[in-house]
């Protein structure tokens, strides 16, 4: 019962960055130009699940407390979802869903090449957790792959950010040093089980 309360509760939670934006559109609150609004707010509510996903793993590594696990399965899909926003939102506001023209953007700007990067990586993380990839590849590979994709979107994501604001980089760098943080904690807790003896 408390799972349940606790599942439909995270539920919720993760929607309701995507509620506010169904609200705020229907009331006229998103600015005066709301479709670069509505790019914003779901491109930094896909990087902040995905930082919760890798925090949430460092600290169900560090703690006993398993019910952690619904939160970091839960946030890296919600990021996977506010990415998809991000990307449809753009794609069909700027260019139309024209992948020519797409293409042409992201050989002249390098926050589309970044963005790209990281979208292309969250969902190779979501695809590596599907059943098909899971009965086909070893669990200890795909656990590594699928952390090599997460923290490559993660990376790829706060630099998107950089080159978008350009100016006032602060935002971003803080995002930047906290995914740091985490990859360091991750590699020196690998380093640090590597010399335990068997």
């Amino acid at each position: 019962m408390i799972t349940k309360i606790r599942g439909s509760a995270t539920v919720l939670l993760f929607l309701a960055p995507c509620a506010y934006l169904v609200w705020a559109g229907l009331t006229a609150r998103l600015g005066a130009n709301p479709v670069e609004k509505v790019i914003h707010i779901t491109g930094d509510w896909a990087l902040n699940f995905l930082i919760l996903a890798i925090a949430s793993r460092t600290l169900l590594n560090l703690s006993y407390l398993r019910w952690i696990a619904l939160y970091h399965k839960a946030s890296g899909r919600a990021a996977f979802l506010y990415a998809t926003l991000h990307v449809l939102t753009y794609a069909a506001a700027e260019h139309n869903f024209s992948v020519s023209e797409i293409l042409v953007d992201a050989a002249t700007h390098t926050r589309i090449i970044f963005g790209t990067l990281a979208y292309a990586s969250i969902t190779a993380a979501v695809v590596m957790m599907g059943p098909v990839i899971i009965k086909r590849i070893s669990y200890e590979r795909l656990r590594g792959l699928h952390k090599a994709a997460v923290y490559t979107a993660a990376t790829t994501s706060a630099i998107h950010y950089v080159w978008l604001v350009k100016k006032d980089i602060r935002t971003p760098l803080i995002y930047g040093a906290v995914i740091a943080v985490l990859a360091a904690h991750r590699v020196i807790t690998k380093i640090t089980e590597g010399k335990r003896p068997a």
